[in-house]
């Protein structure tokens, strides 16, 4: 197996169905093809072989999947870093084992003056794409599900990087969950700022319009850019973090704009709270909207049909349940811990038993599309657990069942508020929140455009505990999603 074959498959069936769009620019089956082909003659070429590991410093375009799929069908494995690890480590780290980098004009010249980057003899400008243009027949190496698939450098929290490895086996079940809880069609076409899921699109077979967003930091995307993609377009689907989503309805509100064509709105990777579902629904009213649940090492965990959502529901967000993530799927088992378990180890089935409990704690999974373990060991002994030789993923995501065998979220294992966060948007018109606990205080912050009464804010959580409100100008997220409040940054704010 290789998780090229789709596309093979795609190229013989639907040749000249468009797969992808960027900047109007439209690429068929047939043609992403030809060009996954060429780029790995050339890589072959360059000396690129099976188990070669390759640095992709390509951002969301066409050509990272280009270079993805030819990195692939040589059997060579593609290595990635997550935001915070470009940001933190990249001048930390030897890149011992990577043989060559493939990436854009920007990181080829950043990489000739960084001191661990600027050692590796091999550099592939991802435009000589462009300039490949003959006709050959790919030829796609055949894997074990075993194989290494995609190494991602996670930024650890000793300063020694993580490294995440997914098998060709691993992501084909990821795809495979997707497809069955993603509601494809063959007419889809889709806005998406998330590659996984972009990646499960060419393997299905529908259109995927690549948003033209800023991919350093989603928050800071162009609201007139994504707009007339949606309308130019046709687009039907969009598959996007908060963050980006943000951008369309803060502008669309201020211009009465609503998108009347999009029908399906795929969105995760954050906190999802009830305003933001609203501002989807009166913008998007046409539009099905599924959360998503799941991190790097186990995605999908969750997944809500907001229509499904109860009164009960919605009364019990308000009440401080948290943040409704809805059933179980592809994970093989979910289950609550009590929180504050120090190293677990190798336990027995009967040990794990009674580390489970029936209220909230700490949500752990097993499953075919959860990581087992980090390159190395390293980090495994913190986040990994044996129960009789089964392997399970601490997320370190707190949470609960409801009696209906709903998933609910109540925030990370040391930042436990979703509960207050989640009923505060439900109850008023808050904008972005952060809450954090420090020397025994419960700190909530809030932005300084924020001109809601206090006495309002601490009436309607009058079931929790704030201690003291403070305000910054903007809230730090993560770059990845520009959804994940950055509580490093944002506590050095508060705190200095």
């Amino acid at each position: 197996m290789n998780l090229v074959d789709k596309l093979k498959e795609n190229y013989i069936n639907i040749p000249q169905k468009v797969c992808l769009i960027q900047n109007n620019q439209k690429i068929t089956f047939k043609e992403l093809y030809n060009k996954v082909a060429n780029f790995k003659k050339y890589l072959e070429n360059k000396g690129i072989k099976k188990g070669s590991k390759i640095l992709v410093l390509v951002p969301m375009s066409s050509k990272l999947y280009v270079t993805l799929l030819a990195i692939w069908s040589i059997g060579a494995i593609p290595c990635f870093m997550d935001a915070g690890f470009i940001k933190n480590g990249i001048k930390n780290n030897e890149f011992e084992e990577i043989e060559a980098i493939v990436g854009t004009n920007e990181y080829i010249i950043y990489s000739n003056i960084n001191k661990n980057l600027k050692k590796l003899n091999l550099k592939i400008n991802v435009n000589i794409i462009d300039n490949l243009n003959e006709k050959l027949d790919l030829k796609i190496e055949d894997l074990n599900e075993d194989y290494s698939g995609i190494l991602t450098y996670t930024s650890g929290t000793t300063g020694k990087p993580k490294v995440a490895e997914r098998t060709h086996g691993f992501l084909k079940c990821q795809g495979e969950i997707l497809e069955k809880n993603i509601d494809y069609d063959e007419n889809d076409i889709e806005l998406s700022t998330m590659p996984i899921f972009t990646l499960s699109n060419i393997n299905v077979g529908i259109t995927t319009v690549i948003a033209d967003g800023n991919y350093s930091n989603l928050g800071e995307s162009s609201a007139k850019k994504l707009i007339k993609q949606i309308k130019n377009n046709n687009i039907n689907r969009i598959m996007a973090a908060p963050g980006i989503l943000n951008v369309i309805i803060n502008y669309a509100k201020k211009h009465n704009l609503q998108f009347e064509n999009v029908r399906k709105i795929f969105t995760g990777g954050g906190a999802i709270f009830l305003d933001f579902i609203e501002n989807l629904k009166l913008i998007f009213p046409n539009a099905k909207i599924v959360t998503m649940y799941g991190s790097t090492e186990a995605e999908p965990i969750a997944k809500l049909n907001i229509d499904e959502m109860t009164k009960e529901d919605i009364d019990n967000t308000k009440n401080g349940n948290g943040i409704l993530a809805g059933y179980i799927i592809g994970v093989e088992e979910c289950k609550i811990i009590k929180n504050g378990v120090n190293e677990i180890g190798d336990i027995s089935k009967e040990e794990f038993e009674k580390m489970q409990v029936d209220g909230v704690g700490e949500i752990v999974v097993t499953g075919k599309n959860v990581l087992k373990g980090y390159v190395g060991g390293f980090g495994d002994k913190e986040n990994k657990f044996s129960v009789d030789g089964k392997k399970y993923h601490r997320t370190g995501d707190l949470g609960f069942f409801d009696k209906d065998n709903k998933l609910w979220l109540r925030g990370r294992v040391k930042e436990p508020f979703f509960n207050i966060e989640a009923a505060l948007h439900a109850k008023v018109k808050i904008g972005k929140t952060a809450i954090f606990e420090n020397n025994g205080k419960i700190i909530l912050v809030l932005e300084r455009s924020n001109k809601i009464p206090e006495k309002d804010i601490k009436d309607a959580i009058s079931f929790g505990k704030i201690d003291e409100i403070k305000y910054v100008k903007k809230i730090p997220v993560d770059k990845r999603h520009s959804t994940k409040v950055d509580y490093n940054e944002l506590k050095k704010m508060i705190l200095k």
